[in-house]
């Protein structure tokens, strides 16, 4: 059996719902900001844990993102099943910026190049 060289190596964003591409649309830009192509599936799995669990061991990559309502997660194949890389919950209440990096931080792994800063600046009055 050859390699197939015709499958452009990808990140794959799992989503457990349709509907939900909108909602990561800024982590999406973040990850393409970084020059790292991916592409978002629907796909049956329980949570956003098991999802980019799954989208890790199917990318040439080794790197996954999966999303349900309540969470986005980054995996990477060689990681715990349930124990994920990153995790930020309640993803839809938090600033554009803070899923944009999260992005970056996806397509950064990837790369090896270090981390965008998650947490959010605080305005100093």
């Amino acid at each position: 059996m050859g390699n197939d060289f015709t499958v452009k190596p990808r990140i794959f964003v799992f989503l457990t719902n349709p509907g939900l591409e909108e909602s990561i649309r800024f982590l999406l830009y973040g990850i393409e900001e970084e020059g790292i192509p991916y592409e978002v599936q629907v796909v049956e799995a329980s949570d956003a844990v098991s999802a980019a669990y799954q989208s890790a061991t199917t990318s040439s990559l080794i790197t996954g993102v999966g999303c349900d309502g309540q969470k986005v997660v980054l995996h990477y194949k060689n990681l715990d099943p349930n124990e994920p890389y990153l995790v930020i919950d309640r993803y839809q209440t938090k600033p554009k910026e803070q899923l944009k990096a999260f992005g970056s931080n996806c397509a950064r792994l990837v790369k090896g190049v270090p981390f965008k800063e998650l947490s959010i600046m605080e305005v100093k009055e």
